[in-house]
Protein backbone atom coordinates (compact mmCIF):
# COMPACT_ATOMS: atom_id res chain seq x y z
CA UNK A 1 0.00 0.00 0.00
CA UNK A 2 1.45 2.93 -0.74
CA UNK A 3 1.17 6.52 0.69
CA UNK A 4 -1.33 7.77 -2.16
CA UNK A 5 -3.17 4.55 -1.59
CA UNK A 6 -3.00 4.65 2.41
CA UNK A 7 -4.37 8.80 2.55
CA UNK A 8 -7.20 8.10 0.00
CA UNK A 9 -8.84 5.12 1.80
CA UNK A 10 -8.52 7.42 5.01
CA UNK A 11 -10.05 10.37 3.13
CA UNK A 12 -12.64 8.50 1.45
CA UNK A 13 -14.05 6.88 4.27
CA UNK A 14 -13.50 9.66 6.99
CA UNK A 15 -12.89 7.63 9.48
CA UNK A 16 -12.60 3.25 9.27
CA UNK A 17 -15.48 1.37 10.75
CA UNK A 18 -14.88 0.30 14.34
CA UNK A 19 -14.56 -3.14 15.95
CA UNK A 20 -17.75 -3.70 17.98
CA UNK A 21 -17.43 -2.29 21.35
CA UNK A 22 -17.93 -5.83 23.37
CA UNK A 23 -15.26 -7.10 20.66
CA UNK A 24 -12.86 -3.78 21.99
CA UNK A 25 -13.55 -5.11 25.59
CA UNK A 26 -12.91 -8.54 25.04
CA UNK A 27 -9.69 -7.68 23.60
CA UNK A 28 -8.71 -5.09 26.36
CA UNK A 29 -9.21 -7.39 28.78
CA UNK A 30 -7.23 -10.89 27.27
CA UNK A 31 -4.30 -8.00 26.03
CA UNK A 32 -3.97 -7.26 29.95
CA UNK A 33 -0.95 -8.12 31.70
CA UNK A 34 -2.14 -11.02 33.66
CA UNK A 35 -5.45 -11.59 31.86
CA UNK A 36 -8.29 -12.27 34.37
CA UNK A 37 -10.15 -15.71 33.06
CA UNK A 38 -13.09 -15.43 35.17
CA UNK A 39 -13.47 -11.70 34.27
CA UNK A 40 -13.40 -12.65 30.35
CA UNK A 41 -15.52 -15.42 30.82
CA UNK A 42 -18.06 -13.51 32.90
CA UNK A 43 -17.91 -10.56 30.03
CA UNK A 44 -19.31 -13.25 27.36
CA UNK A 45 -21.18 -14.74 28.93
CA UNK A 46 -23.27 -11.45 29.70
CA UNK A 47 -24.20 -11.52 26.20
CA UNK A 48 -26.54 -14.52 25.87
CA UNK A 49 -26.48 -14.61 22.06
CA UNK A 50 -23.11 -14.48 21.59
CA UNK A 51 -22.44 -17.36 24.88
CA UNK A 52 -24.87 -19.57 23.20
CA UNK A 53 -23.52 -19.34 19.50
CA UNK A 54 -19.63 -19.97 21.49
CA UNK A 55 -21.02 -23.42 23.15
CA UNK A 56 -22.78 -24.15 20.41
CA UNK A 57 -19.46 -24.52 18.27
CA UNK A 58 -17.23 -25.70 21.12
CA UNK A 59 -19.83 -28.88 21.34
CA UNK A 60 -20.53 -29.48 17.69
CA UNK A 61 -18.42 -32.21 15.66
CA UNK A 62 -16.19 -29.07 14.69
CA UNK A 63 -14.08 -29.60 17.95
CA UNK A 64 -15.26 -33.25 18.75
CA UNK A 65 -15.10 -33.06 22.23
CA UNK A 66 -16.25 -36.34 24.31
CA UNK A 67 -17.75 -34.04 27.05
CA UNK A 68 -19.94 -31.77 26.85
CA UNK A 69 -18.96 -27.97 28.20
CA UNK A 70 -21.58 -26.26 29.84
CA UNK A 71 -20.29 -22.53 30.69
CA UNK A 72 -18.02 -19.72 29.04
CA UNK A 73 -14.95 -20.77 32.21
CA UNK A 74 -15.29 -24.33 31.66
CA UNK A 75 -14.85 -23.70 28.14
CA UNK A 76 -11.86 -21.41 28.06
CA UNK A 77 -9.92 -23.71 30.83
CA UNK A 78 -10.79 -26.58 27.90
CA UNK A 79 -10.00 -24.91 24.75
CA UNK A 80 -7.76 -22.40 26.00
CA UNK A 81 -8.25 -18.11 26.16
CA UNK A 82 -6.82 -18.01 22.73
CA UNK A 83 -9.05 -20.37 21.11
CA UNK A 84 -12.62 -18.85 23.26
CA UNK A 85 -11.47 -15.19 22.10
CA UNK A 86 -10.89 -16.09 18.69
CA UNK A 87 -14.11 -17.83 18.33
CA UNK A 88 -16.01 -14.80 20.10
CA UNK A 89 -14.35 -12.77 17.97
CA UNK A 90 -15.57 -14.11 14.51
CA UNK A 91 -19.24 -14.71 15.92
CA UNK A 92 -19.33 -10.78 16.71
CA UNK A 93 -17.80 -10.02 13.61
CA UNK A 94 -20.69 -11.73 11.71
CA UNK A 95 -23.62 -10.83 13.87
CA UNK A 96 -22.47 -7.08 14.22
CA UNK A 97 -20.08 -5.78 12.08
CA UNK A 98 -22.81 -4.88 8.90
CA UNK A 99 -26.06 -6.32 9.47
CA UNK A 100 -28.67 -6.91 6.82
CA UNK A 101 -30.55 -4.18 5.14
CA UNK A 102 -27.51 -1.94 5.05
CA UNK A 103 -26.03 -1.66 1.93
CA UNK A 104 -24.45 -4.96 1.56
CA UNK A 105 -26.70 -7.23 -0.61
CA UNK A 106 -24.94 -10.21 -0.51
CA UNK A 107 -23.48 -11.10 2.81
CA UNK A 108 -24.98 -14.73 3.30
CA UNK A 109 -22.35 -15.13 0.06
CA UNK A 110 -19.75 -13.42 2.04
CA UNK A 111 -19.93 -15.08 5.50
CA UNK A 112 -20.02 -18.64 3.40
CA UNK A 113 -17.10 -18.02 1.92
CA UNK A 114 -15.32 -16.67 4.84
CA UNK A 115 -16.09 -19.21 7.33
CA UNK A 116 -14.66 -21.66 4.15
CA UNK A 117 -11.22 -19.91 4.51
CA UNK A 118 -11.29 -19.75 8.34
CA UNK A 119 -11.84 -23.26 8.20
CA UNK A 120 -9.45 -23.87 5.97
CA UNK A 121 -6.92 -21.49 7.46
CA UNK A 122 -7.48 -23.15 10.94
CA UNK A 123 -7.00 -26.53 9.31
CA UNK A 124 -3.97 -25.59 7.09
CA UNK A 125 -2.47 -24.12 9.87
CA UNK A 126 -2.75 -27.24 12.56
CA UNK A 127 -1.33 -29.59 9.71
CA UNK A 128 1.81 -27.46 9.50
CA UNK A 129 1.89 -26.77 13.18
CA UNK A 130 1.73 -23.42 13.18
CA UNK A 131 1.43 -22.00 16.81
CA UNK A 132 -1.18 -20.55 18.62
CA UNK A 133 -3.47 -22.03 15.45
CA UNK A 134 -6.86 -20.40 16.48
CA UNK A 135 -5.29 -17.57 15.33
CA UNK A 136 -5.49 -18.68 11.85
CA UNK A 137 -9.48 -19.45 12.17
CA UNK A 138 -9.80 -15.41 13.25
CA UNK A 139 -7.12 -14.19 10.57
CA UNK A 140 -9.54 -16.45 7.58
CA UNK A 141 -12.61 -14.85 8.62
CA UNK A 142 -10.79 -11.51 8.08
CA UNK A 143 -8.75 -12.06 4.86
CA UNK A 144 -11.47 -10.52 2.50
CA UNK A 145 -13.22 -8.03 5.51
CA UNK A 146 -11.74 -5.15 2.79
CA UNK A 147 -14.30 -6.51 0.56
CA UNK A 148 -17.33 -6.31 2.56
CA UNK A 149 -16.18 -2.69 3.77
CA UNK A 150 -16.07 -1.52 0.50
CA UNK A 151 -19.13 -2.86 -0.87
CA UNK A 152 -20.77 -1.55 2.08
CA UNK A 153 -20.11 1.78 2.19
CA UNK A 154 -19.76 2.14 -1.90
CA UNK A 155 -22.19 0.05 -3.27
CA UNK A 156 -22.79 1.88 -6.38
CA UNK A 157 -18.18 2.24 -6.97
CA UNK A 158 -18.64 -1.36 -6.08
CA UNK A 159 -21.16 -2.67 -8.16
CA UNK A 160 -18.77 -1.60 -11.05
CA UNK A 161 -16.53 -3.97 -9.91
CA UNK A 162 -18.09 -7.23 -11.80
CA UNK A 163 -18.17 -4.95 -15.00
CA UNK A 164 -14.40 -4.15 -14.49
CA UNK A 165 -13.65 -8.29 -14.33
CA UNK A 166 -15.80 -8.68 -17.06
CA UNK A 167 -13.97 -6.04 -19.46
CA UNK A 168 -10.62 -6.80 -18.37
CA UNK A 169 -10.99 -10.70 -17.67
CA UNK A 170 -8.70 -9.52 -14.52
CA UNK A 171 -8.90 -10.58 -11.17
CA UNK A 172 -11.38 -9.24 -8.11
CA UNK A 173 -8.94 -7.48 -6.44
CA UNK A 174 -7.47 -5.60 -10.04
CA UNK A 175 -10.85 -4.83 -10.97
CA UNK A 176 -11.32 -2.88 -7.29
CA UNK A 177 -8.04 -0.84 -8.17
CA UNK A 178 -9.38 -0.29 -11.56
CA UNK A 179 -12.86 1.62 -10.05
CA UNK A 180 -11.17 2.57 -6.37
CA UNK A 181 -7.56 3.00 -6.77
CA UNK A 182 -6.65 0.25 -4.13
CA UNK A 183 -7.95 -3.26 -3.33
CA UNK A 184 -9.87 -5.06 -0.84
CA UNK A 185 -6.41 -6.20 0.81
CA UNK A 186 -5.37 -2.64 1.42
CA UNK A 187 -8.62 -1.59 3.14
CA UNK A 188 -9.02 -4.80 4.96
CA UNK A 189 -4.89 -4.66 6.19
CA UNK A 190 -5.61 -0.76 6.99
CA UNK A 191 -8.87 -2.34 8.79
CA UNK A 192 -7.12 -4.89 10.86
CA UNK A 193 -4.07 -2.76 12.04
CA UNK A 194 -6.82 0.50 13.19
CA UNK A 195 -8.25 -2.23 15.51
CA UNK A 196 -5.08 -3.01 17.13
CA UNK A 197 -4.21 -6.04 16.07
CA UNK A 198 -0.35 -7.31 15.45
CA UNK A 199 1.29 -7.73 12.62
CA UNK A 200 0.81 -11.53 12.19
CA UNK A 201 -3.02 -10.59 10.90
CA UNK A 202 -2.44 -7.49 9.22
CA UNK A 203 0.22 -7.82 7.22
CA UNK A 204 -0.83 -11.36 5.96
CA UNK A 205 -4.44 -10.23 4.55
CA UNK A 206 -2.12 -7.44 3.22
CA UNK A 207 -0.70 -9.62 0.54
CA UNK A 208 -2.81 -12.98 1.01
CA UNK A 209 -3.49 -12.35 -3.14
CA UNK A 210 0.48 -11.67 -3.79
CA UNK A 211 2.53 -13.58 -1.77
CA UNK A 212 5.49 -12.86 -4.07
CA UNK A 213 5.38 -8.98 -2.97
CA UNK A 214 5.27 -9.52 0.67
CA UNK A 215 8.97 -7.18 1.77
CA UNK A 216 11.73 -9.28 2.54
CA UNK A 217 12.16 -8.48 5.97
CA UNK A 218 9.16 -9.76 6.89
CA UNK A 219 9.20 -11.99 9.90
CA UNK A 220 9.24 -16.01 9.51
CA UNK A 221 5.71 -16.08 11.20
CA UNK A 222 4.38 -13.33 9.03
CA UNK A 223 5.85 -15.10 5.57
CA UNK A 224 4.28 -18.86 7.08
CA UNK A 225 0.90 -17.14 7.83
CA UNK A 226 0.84 -15.44 4.67
CA UNK A 227 0.81 -18.63 2.39
CA UNK A 228 -1.47 -20.15 4.55
CA UNK A 229 -4.14 -17.40 3.93
CA UNK A 230 -3.23 -17.50 0.62
CA UNK A 231 -3.51 -21.71 0.15
CA UNK A 232 -6.57 -20.55 2.50
CA UNK A 233 -8.30 -18.55 -0.16
CA UNK A 234 -7.47 -21.02 -2.87
CA UNK A 235 -9.83 -23.25 -1.08
CA UNK A 236 -12.58 -20.69 -1.12
CA UNK A 237 -12.14 -20.67 -4.92
CA UNK A 238 -12.31 -24.98 -4.59
CA UNK A 239 -15.73 -25.00 -2.91
CA UNK A 240 -17.07 -22.46 -5.37
CA UNK A 241 -15.56 -23.91 -8.45
CA UNK A 242 -17.84 -25.66 -10.81
CA UNK A 243 -14.12 -26.65 -12.37
CA UNK A 244 -12.26 -28.27 -9.08
CA UNK A 245 -9.74 -29.80 -10.86
CA UNK A 246 -7.59 -26.48 -12.41
CA UNK A 247 -7.80 -25.16 -8.70
CA UNK A 248 -6.96 -27.99 -6.65
CA UNK A 249 -4.22 -28.36 -9.35
CA UNK A 250 -3.58 -24.36 -8.30
CA UNK A 251 -3.64 -25.61 -4.49
CA UNK A 252 -1.31 -28.82 -5.07
CA UNK A 253 1.20 -26.35 -6.99
CA UNK A 254 1.77 -23.76 -4.12
CA UNK A 255 1.78 -26.38 -1.64
CA UNK A 256 4.84 -27.66 -3.68
CA UNK A 257 5.86 -24.10 -4.11
CA UNK A 258 5.76 -23.13 -0.65
CA UNK A 259 7.27 -26.37 0.89
CA UNK A 260 4.36 -28.21 2.46
CA UNK A 261 4.62 -30.87 0.25
CA UNK A 262 5.49 -33.81 2.57
CA UNK A 263 3.04 -32.05 5.38
CA UNK A 264 -0.30 -31.29 3.75
CA UNK A 265 -2.53 -33.44 0.88
CA UNK A 266 -4.61 -30.77 -1.14
CA UNK A 267 -7.57 -33.12 -1.81
CA UNK A 268 -7.38 -34.84 1.85
CA UNK A 269 -6.96 -30.95 3.18
CA UNK A 270 -10.43 -30.16 0.91
CA UNK A 271 -12.07 -32.95 2.63
CA UNK A 272 -11.89 -32.47 6.06
CA UNK A 273 -12.58 -28.91 4.78
CA UNK A 274 -15.92 -29.56 3.66
CA UNK A 275 -16.83 -31.55 6.39
CA UNK A 276 -15.82 -28.90 9.44
CA UNK A 277 -17.38 -26.25 7.53
CA UNK A 278 -20.65 -28.25 7.25
CA UNK A 279 -20.26 -28.56 10.74
CA UNK A 280 -20.09 -25.29 12.02
CA UNK A 281 -21.89 -23.53 9.52
CA UNK A 282 -25.11 -23.30 11.20
CA UNK A 283 -23.79 -22.45 13.83
CA UNK A 284 -22.55 -18.82 11.58
CA UNK A 285 -26.37 -19.00 10.19
CA UNK A 286 -24.46 -20.26 6.35
CA UNK A 287 -26.19 -22.37 4.32
CA UNK A 288 -23.56 -24.82 2.46
CA UNK A 289 -23.97 -26.89 -0.18
CA UNK A 290 -24.72 -30.62 -0.17
CA UNK A 291 -21.65 -32.33 1.64
CA UNK A 292 -21.68 -35.71 -0.64
CA UNK A 293 -22.05 -33.71 -3.42
CA UNK A 294 -18.95 -31.37 -2.94
CA UNK A 295 -17.05 -34.93 -1.85
CA UNK A 296 -17.97 -36.69 -4.90
CA UNK A 297 -16.99 -33.88 -7.13
CA UNK A 298 -13.18 -33.18 -4.80
CA UNK A 299 -12.54 -37.17 -5.53
CA UNK A 300 -13.07 -36.53 -9.13
CA UNK A 301 -11.09 -33.75 -9.36
CA UNK A 302 -8.11 -35.27 -7.70
CA UNK A 303 -8.05 -38.78 -9.73
CA UNK A 304 -8.29 -36.36 -13.15
CA UNK A 305 -5.05 -34.57 -11.02
CA UNK A 306 -3.24 -37.47 -11.04
CA UNK A 307 -3.15 -37.68 -14.57
CA UNK A 308 -1.37 -33.92 -14.67
CA UNK A 309 1.79 -33.20 -13.67
CA UNK A 310 2.39 -30.03 -11.49
CA UNK A 311 5.19 -29.08 -13.78
CA UNK A 312 2.05 -28.40 -16.20
CA UNK A 313 -0.22 -26.78 -13.93
CA UNK A 314 2.79 -24.21 -13.14
CA UNK A 315 3.49 -23.75 -16.47
CA UNK A 316 -0.49 -22.51 -16.55
CA UNK A 317 -0.31 -20.14 -13.74
CA UNK A 318 2.93 -18.53 -14.89
CA UNK A 319 1.22 -17.93 -17.92
CA UNK A 320 -1.76 -16.85 -16.44
CA UNK A 321 0.31 -14.67 -13.77
CA UNK A 322 2.01 -13.08 -17.17
CA UNK A 323 -1.41 -12.52 -18.86
CA UNK A 324 -2.50 -10.47 -15.60
CA UNK A 325 0.77 -8.32 -15.90
CA UNK A 326 0.44 -7.48 -19.50
CA UNK A 327 -3.15 -6.60 -18.93
CA UNK A 328 -2.42 -4.53 -16.60
CA UNK A 329 0.83 -2.74 -18.16
CA UNK A 330 -1.70 -2.88 -21.66
CA UNK A 331 -3.55 -0.46 -19.48
CA UNK A 332 -1.78 1.80 -17.40
CA UNK A 333 0.67 4.51 -18.99
CA UNK A 334 4.47 3.80 -17.98
CA UNK A 335 4.93 7.64 -17.21
CA UNK A 336 2.43 8.97 -14.97
CA UNK A 337 1.42 5.39 -13.69
CA UNK A 338 -2.50 6.84 -14.60
CA UNK A 339 -4.72 5.07 -17.24
CA UNK A 340 -3.73 4.95 -20.93
CA UNK A 341 -6.12 6.22 -24.05
CA UNK A 342 -7.06 2.41 -24.36
CA UNK A 343 -8.41 2.14 -20.79
CA UNK A 344 -10.00 5.66 -21.15
CA UNK A 345 -12.38 4.60 -24.36
CA UNK A 346 -13.29 1.62 -22.89
CA UNK A 347 -14.13 3.12 -19.62
CA UNK A 348 -15.61 6.12 -21.21
CA UNK A 349 -18.60 3.69 -23.16
CA UNK A 350 -19.10 1.19 -20.13
CA UNK A 351 -20.23 4.49 -18.01
CA UNK A 352 -22.31 5.58 -20.58
CA UNK A 353 -23.94 2.70 -21.02
CA UNK A 354 -24.30 2.67 -16.93
CA UNK A 355 -25.57 6.19 -17.11
CA UNK A 356 -28.34 4.99 -19.72
CA UNK A 357 -28.75 2.22 -18.34
CA UNK A 358 -29.67 4.27 -14.46
CA UNK A 359 -30.29 7.38 -16.18
CA UNK A 360 -27.87 8.58 -13.73
CA UNK A 361 -25.45 11.83 -14.65
CA UNK A 362 -22.64 11.55 -16.24
CA UNK A 363 -19.69 13.97 -16.86
CA UNK A 364 -16.19 13.80 -19.05
CA UNK A 365 -13.63 16.71 -18.53
CA UNK A 366 -10.73 17.00 -21.06
CA UNK A 367 -7.32 18.81 -19.31
CA UNK A 368 -4.28 20.72 -20.93
CA UNK A 369 -0.89 21.83 -19.40
CA UNK A 370 -0.91 25.44 -20.58
CA UNK A 371 2.65 25.88 -22.68
CA UNK A 372 3.42 22.70 -22.02
CA UNK A 373 6.45 23.31 -24.91
CA UNK A 374 7.79 25.97 -22.60
CA UNK A 375 8.80 23.64 -20.32
CA UNK A 376 10.50 21.68 -22.12
CA UNK A 377 12.42 24.49 -23.81
CA UNK A 378 13.34 26.06 -20.84
CA UNK A 379 13.75 23.51 -18.29
CA UNK A 380 14.95 20.09 -20.46
CA UNK A 381 12.55 17.17 -21.19
CA UNK A 382 13.40 15.34 -18.10
CA UNK A 383 11.84 18.08 -16.01
CA UNK A 384 8.41 18.05 -18.45
CA UNK A 385 8.80 14.22 -17.62
CA UNK A 386 8.56 15.73 -13.73
CA UNK A 387 5.56 17.80 -14.22
CA UNK A 388 3.47 15.42 -16.04
CA UNK A 389 4.36 13.06 -13.18
CA UNK A 390 3.29 15.75 -10.72
CA UNK A 391 0.59 17.04 -12.38
CA UNK A 392 -0.71 13.32 -12.55
CA UNK A 393 -0.71 12.84 -9.26
CA UNK A 394 -2.30 16.04 -8.22
CA UNK A 395 -5.02 15.44 -10.34
CA UNK A 396 -5.49 12.01 -8.60
CA UNK A 397 -5.53 12.97 -5.24
CA UNK A 398 -8.24 15.51 -5.41
CA UNK A 399 -10.42 12.93 -7.25
CA UNK A 400 -13.06 10.69 -5.86
CA UNK A 401 -12.24 7.19 -6.15
CA UNK A 402 -15.28 6.90 -8.13
CA UNK A 403 -13.96 8.68 -10.70
CA UNK A 404 -11.42 7.46 -13.51
CA UNK A 405 -8.32 9.96 -14.97
CA UNK A 406 -6.37 8.91 -17.89
CA UNK A 407 -3.74 10.64 -19.82
CA UNK A 408 -5.29 11.06 -22.85
CA UNK A 409 -2.08 11.52 -24.90
CA UNK A 410 0.64 14.11 -24.55
CA UNK A 411 -0.27 16.86 -21.90
CA UNK A 412 -3.45 16.02 -22.43
CA UNK A 413 -5.81 14.38 -19.48
CA UNK A 414 -9.26 12.47 -19.66
CA UNK A 415 -11.56 12.63 -16.58
CA UNK A 416 -14.71 10.54 -16.19
CA UNK A 417 -17.35 11.48 -13.51
CA UNK A 418 -19.81 9.45 -12.82
CA UNK A 419 -23.01 10.12 -10.99
CA UNK A 420 -22.13 14.06 -11.97
CA UNK A 421 -24.38 16.90 -13.32
CA UNK A 422 -22.54 19.45 -15.52
CA UNK A 423 -22.92 22.17 -12.84
CA UNK A 424 -20.96 19.95 -10.90
CA UNK A 425 -18.71 18.78 -13.03
CA UNK A 426 -17.97 22.72 -14.00
CA UNK A 427 -16.53 22.89 -10.06
CA UNK A 428 -14.94 19.81 -10.15
CA UNK A 429 -13.05 21.44 -12.81
CA UNK A 430 -12.35 24.55 -11.19
CA UNK A 431 -11.25 23.18 -7.72
CA UNK A 432 -8.27 21.35 -9.98
CA UNK A 433 -7.51 24.51 -11.95
CA UNK A 434 -7.34 26.15 -8.65
CA UNK A 435 -4.99 23.15 -7.11
CA UNK A 436 -2.35 22.82 -10.42
CA UNK A 437 -1.85 26.62 -10.58
CA UNK A 438 -1.36 26.89 -6.30
CA UNK A 439 1.68 23.61 -7.51
CA UNK A 440 5.08 24.07 -6.80
CA UNK A 441 7.24 21.82 -8.95
CA UNK A 442 10.60 21.17 -7.69
CA UNK A 443 13.26 19.81 -10.38
CA UNK A 444 17.06 20.11 -9.85
CA UNK A 445 16.96 23.12 -7.24
CA UNK A 446 14.71 24.98 -9.88
CA UNK A 447 11.11 25.98 -9.07
CA UNK A 448 8.92 25.22 -12.23
CA UNK A 449 5.04 26.37 -11.60
CA UNK A 450 2.37 25.65 -14.81
CA UNK A 451 -1.72 26.08 -15.34
CA UNK A 452 -3.94 24.12 -17.00
CA UNK A 453 -6.89 24.71 -19.28
CA UNK A 454 -9.97 22.78 -18.57
CA UNK A 455 -13.34 21.97 -21.25
CA UNK A 456 -16.65 20.33 -19.57
CA UNK A 457 -18.96 18.41 -20.93
CA UNK A 458 -21.62 16.14 -19.45
CA UNK A 459 -24.46 13.88 -21.34
CA UNK A 460 -27.21 15.70 -19.90
CA UNK A 461 -25.96 18.36 -23.60
CA UNK A 462 -26.56 15.81 -26.13
CA UNK A 463 -29.82 14.47 -27.18
CA UNK A 464 -28.19 10.65 -28.06
CA UNK A 465 -25.64 9.53 -25.95
CA UNK A 466 -22.52 8.67 -27.80
CA UNK A 467 -19.02 8.69 -26.69
CA UNK A 468 -17.55 10.05 -29.77
CA UNK A 469 -19.91 12.87 -29.40
CA UNK A 470 -19.28 13.70 -25.46
CA UNK A 471 -15.64 13.72 -26.32
CA UNK A 472 -16.23 16.00 -28.77
CA UNK A 473 -17.60 18.24 -26.79
CA UNK A 474 -15.53 17.83 -24.11
CA UNK A 475 -12.63 18.78 -26.90
CA UNK A 476 -14.75 21.90 -28.02
CA UNK A 477 -14.35 22.98 -24.12
CA UNK A 478 -11.02 22.84 -24.26
CA UNK A 479 -10.78 24.59 -27.06
CA UNK A 480 -12.55 27.18 -26.18
CA UNK A 481 -10.17 27.80 -22.52
CA UNK A 482 -7.44 27.75 -24.73
CA UNK A 483 -8.88 30.28 -26.97
CA UNK A 484 -9.89 32.92 -24.01
CA UNK A 485 -6.58 33.08 -22.66
CA UNK A 486 -6.19 29.61 -20.89
CA UNK A 487 -5.98 28.79 -17.31
CA UNK A 488 -9.90 28.48 -16.76
CA UNK A 489 -12.52 26.42 -17.35
CA UNK A 490 -15.29 26.21 -20.15
CA UNK A 491 -18.45 24.58 -20.78
CA UNK A 492 -18.91 24.07 -25.09
CA UNK A 493 -22.77 24.24 -25.68
CA UNK A 494 -23.79 21.53 -28.37
CA UNK A 495 -23.11 23.47 -32.09
CA UNK A 496 -27.08 24.43 -32.38
CA UNK A 497 -26.60 26.36 -29.14
CA UNK A 498 -25.24 29.92 -29.91
CA UNK A 499 -24.36 30.69 -26.29
CA UNK A 500 -20.82 29.75 -24.89
CA UNK A 501 -20.14 29.94 -21.24
CA UNK A 502 -16.96 29.93 -19.84
CA UNK A 503 -15.25 30.47 -15.59
CA UNK A 504 -12.10 31.41 -14.83
CA UNK A 505 -9.21 33.56 -14.47
CA UNK A 506 -6.97 35.03 -17.22
CA UNK A 507 -3.09 33.30 -18.29
CA UNK A 508 -0.66 35.36 -17.32
CA UNK A 509 2.98 34.90 -19.84
CA UNK A 510 4.53 36.55 -17.57
CA UNK A 511 7.84 34.11 -16.44
CA UNK A 512 7.67 34.77 -13.20
CA UNK A 513 4.48 33.39 -12.82
CA UNK A 514 4.56 30.49 -15.14
CA UNK A 515 6.54 28.75 -17.89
Amino acid sequence: MNDHSLETILQKFDGLPAMPGVALKLIEAIQAADPDIRAIAQLISSDAVLSAKLLKIINSPFYGLVNKITGVEQAVKMLGLNAVKNLCLGLILKTRFVKKGSGQSNLSAFWKDALVGAVAAKLLAGQVNIKNVEDAFFLGLLANIGSLTLAHAFPDQYARVPDAIKTSQCSYQEAEYQVFGFDHMDVGALLVKSWGLPETFYTPIQYHHCVERLPDGSSGAVQLLTRILHLSSLYIDLIASADMTTVLGRIAHFIAAYGFEGVLDAAAVGKELIQQTKAISPIFDVQFNDENELESMLESARQELVNISLQMVGDVIGKNNELASLRRQANIDALTQLHNYKAFRETLNREISRSNRYHHPLCLVLADIDYFKRVNDSFGHPAGDQVLKTVSQQLKADLRERDFIARHGGEEFAIILPETPLAAGLQVAERLREQIKALEIHYESRLIRVTMSFGVAALEQLPSASAEQLVKLADDALYVSKNQGRDRCSLALPSQWAETKHIGSGYSSNPTNGP
